[in-house]
């Protein structure tokens, strides 16, 4: 052990130095390993060394030579059990009987090895002595490395952090802070003048000297630097004017002209102040644009989600174009808005729109924007449309569902340029947004028509006509109910079958629904037997209607048939109930049916006489 001791003191002191190396800031595991490797090898009798680094469940073989690692299959992985060493009894792919090796841990993690490959008849590797005390040392110098590497990666961070911190938390009036750097510029160049050259209005207020930057300027010494963002200095004889880039990180924002006396001409260090603080000038306007940015796009993420929460209420789809209408008024202020629907390829203009779009020169635009989609457009923004009527400024975004194309959502303004990109941007989000609420609207309707109608007739179902009739009798002054029953219909079966006694129930029923308006509805009651109900109509002019329904159907059917009717009232002087307006009905219709036929019977209150034409 003792021969070996100035070995051992040898290697100690270059630990010290790779670990002096690494608090410099050189720290690198690829340094480490490196100066580590160089140290066995001169002062001990060390073949070869080799770093085994762990990455996930595999290992891995450092290799600088290497593009590109492979993982390696060796069972160390699995034998070794948190000895400081171990020496390796066999051959393992590369390794050999006899190499040395020596773990490094983060804290209680197992990183990888170092491997050392001592010469044959090297007399500290039969020192076990030693050969712990080499292992410890190793090991060691790998968990200070490893601190080193955290504690530099952790101050970095940090720094990023206070510079991130200090960004955000600068002022966010853009007008104090230009001021301050006007002002700060006049006292220290007193020979100079100074003006700011916006590339558009960024909201600063009246009192610096502003102007505005045109793009239409001859003036190239300007026009370069806002394109080149570089400083550019226009020597004009007795007059120099330098032209310095309000330069933020996502882009220029207009100059900072200085002018002056030739013989007054800046020296290079006051040139680089001054492009220090037109740069904080640049940073100062980009952080006021982004403040306001970001305040416009809560507003508009706000918007978007009250308007969704409205949506999706369960509201009716008269309620949620209303929503709609006033959510795209308020955020884009247009003259006209139309939501247009496609309906088994029939384009509708639905509730909700403005009038406009009914109209001759509305129909244009439709088309216009119809078109479009139909042949790809994702969506359409015009800033200085040329179609009729004068609306120059258009927006329409289709309104799409498992990649079909339901319809879109058009606004117009008379102004040009009108609809910014933000607005454009905005438009297409509370559309797509609405899309599937509007979506599961219609097809909630058009569900609900489905359950409303008769399949076979087109008429609508018993329960719809109870539920209309209910509802008139409770806020409209007078109604008529007629019950229709097909004559004979059981002879037309027996004559022509089924199919053609099918045939005469349709044609009976279309030609009932033309007697349908918004006051009034048609149903299937059973069978051949039909009904319909007029609101806000008196007995005797539902009697003449019914006179008239009776002699027509003659002449809409083949083969030809009569209908026998049963007619009954109620009015706001003499309330009734449905109930008891049905079976007056039905009095009257048995009544038909039972005195010839091909008539029309009605009674007012069952203890009325019964009535026929």
């Amino acid at each position: 052990m003792d021969s070996l001791k100035p070995f051992m003191d040898r290697f100690k002191a270059g630990v010290f130095d790779i670990l002096a190396h690494s608090m410099s800031g050189e720290s690198s595991i690829r340094h480490w390993y490196r100066q580590l490797s160089i140290l066995l090898k001169e002062h001990f009798n060390v073949e070869e060394t080799f770093y085994l680094y762990k990455d996930g469940v595999h290992l891995y073989q450092y290799d600088e030579s290497l593009n590109k690692q492979e993982p390696l299959e060796l069972p160390i992985m699995k034998d070794f059990h948190h000895e400081p060493y171990q020496v390796l009894k066999e051959d393992q792919l590369f390794l050999k009987q006899g190499d040395l090796l020596i773990p490094c841990y983060e804290k209680t993690d197992l990183m990888g090895f170092i491997v050392i490959r001592p010469l044959p008849g090297a007399m500290w590797a039969q020192d076990e002595v030693m050969v712990s005390v080499l292992a410890c040392d190793t090991a060691v110098l790998y968990q200070n490395v490893r601190k080193m590497l955290i504690t530099a990666e952790e101050r970095k961070r940090y720094h990023e952090l206070f510079d991130v911190t200090k960004a955000f938390n600068s002022h966010m009036n853009v007008t104090q802070v230009l001021a301050k750097i006007i002002l700060s510029l006049k006292n220290t160049f007193s020979h100079y003048t100074f003006t700011l050259i916006l590339s558009d209005d960024q909201g600063v207020e009246k009192g610096l000297p502003i102007e505005y930057l045109d793009y239409q300027s001859d003036n190239e010494a300007l026009l370069h630097a806002f394109v080149s963002s570089e400083v550019t200095i226009d020597d004009q004889g007795s007059e120099t004017i330098m032209y310095s880039p309000l330069k933020g990180k996502q882009g220029v924002y207009g100059l900072l002209k200085t002018e002056g006396k030739t013989d007054k001409a800046l020296k290079k260090h006051e040139i680089e102040f001054i492009k220090v603080l037109s740069t904080t000038a640049g940073h100062a306007l980009e952080n006021a644009k982004l403040y306001m940015q970001s305040r416009q796009l809560i507003n508009d993420l706000k918007l978007i989600n009250d308007l969704s929460h409205e949506l999706n209420a369960n509201l009716n789809m008269k309620d949620m174009m209303s929503v709609l209408t006033v959510q795209i008024q308020k955020a884009l202020a247009p003259d006209e808005t139309g939501f247009i629907w496609v309906d088994q390829d029939q384009w509708q203009i639905v509730e909700g729109s403005t009038p406009f779009f009914k109209t001759e020169a509305g129909r244009v635009y439709i088309e216009n924007v119809k078109q479009q989609l139909l042949e790809g457009t994702d969506s359409v923004y015009m800033s200085d449309c040329e179609l009729e009527a004068g609306y120059r400024s258009l927006i329409a975004v289709p309104m799409i569902h498992h990649d079909q194309l339901k319809g879109f959502c058009i606004v117009l303004h008379r102004d040009s340029y009108a609809f910014s990109f933000e607005m454009y941007k905005l438009f297409k989000s509370i559309v797509h947004h609405s899309a599937l609420a509007l979506v599961n609207a219609m097809l909630r309707v058009e569900m609900e028509e489905m359950i409303n109608r008769d399949h076979m007739t087109g008429l609508y179902a018993r329960l719809y006509l109870d539920q209309f009739v209910e509802a008139s009798m409770a806020k409209d002054q007078h109604g008529v109910f007629i019950l229709i029953d097909i004559d004979d219909f059981k002879q037309v079966n027996d004559t022509h079958g089924h199919q053609v006694g099918d045939q005469v129930i349709i044609q009976v029923s279309k030609h009932l629904m033309s007697y349908e308006n918004e006051a009034s509805v048609a149903a299937r009651w059973g069978g051949e037997e039909l009904a319909i109900y007029f609101s806000n109509m008196s007995l005797h002019e539902g009697i003449a209607l019914t006179e008239n329904l009776r002699e027509s159907v003659l002449h809409v059917t083949d083969p030809q048939v009569t209908i026998s009717c049963g007619v009954s009232s109620w009015s706001e002087e003499d309330p009734d109930q449905m109930i008891s307006l049905v079976r007056r009905a039905d009095i009257a219709l048995y009544k038909a049916k039972n005195t010839g036929k091909n008539r029309v019977v009605w009674l007012k209150r069952e203890s009325d006489q019964i009535m026929r034409s």
